[in-house]
């Protein structure tokens, strides 16, 4: 495979940045969206004054779903996830993914020792004699078996 295509089939850095940043909105979220449940579990929520207890909890909650977003348009590009239409955008953005089943495939062919198998496998094709019957190479000019000309 030449160099243009290995970088065809890479994942951007921009794509690779927008992924981590969603997975760690993600991941602030959801210590805010749990700590709204910490703060029900083991004290009294209005005792801290007239804040809202479930702020953090909304807030963490609203983080998620945005995180998720960020992340999957970083995982698999903006066509990819499906928030542009453009099915050719689609299936350059998910480029990666479909080589990357197919070289999978290709090793579980390789590792099962079919590949070469498949590959080498040649199409064999017989001519019939018309006078007994056997089978002969298709480049036989006569009958192995009776010697007629075929």
């Amino acid at each position: 495979m030449n160099e243009k295509n290995q970088s065809q089939n890479k994942i951007s850095s921009e794509r690779k940045t927008l992924f981590y940043l969603g997975r760690a909105l993600m991941g602030v979220g959801l210590v805010l969206f749990l700590s709204t449940f910490v703060i029900f579990a083991f004290f009294d929520p209005w005792e801290f004054g007239n804040s809202n207890p479930m702020g953090p909890g909304i807030i963490g909650f609203i983080m998620l779903f945005i995180g998720t977003l960020i992340s999957n348009v970083g995982a698999h590009g903006k066509a990819g996830s499906g928030m542009v239409l453009d099915p050719d955008q689609a299936r350059e953005d998910l480029k990666p993914f479909s080589r990357q089943a197919g070289g999978m495939l290709s090793d579980a062919l390789e590792a099962a020792e079919l590949k070469e198998h498949l590959s080498t496998t040649k199409e064999v094709i017989k001519v019939r004699c018309r006078s007994c019957g056997e089978l002969n190479d298709e480049d036989a000019s006569y009958c192995k078996k009776c010697g007629a000309k075929i």
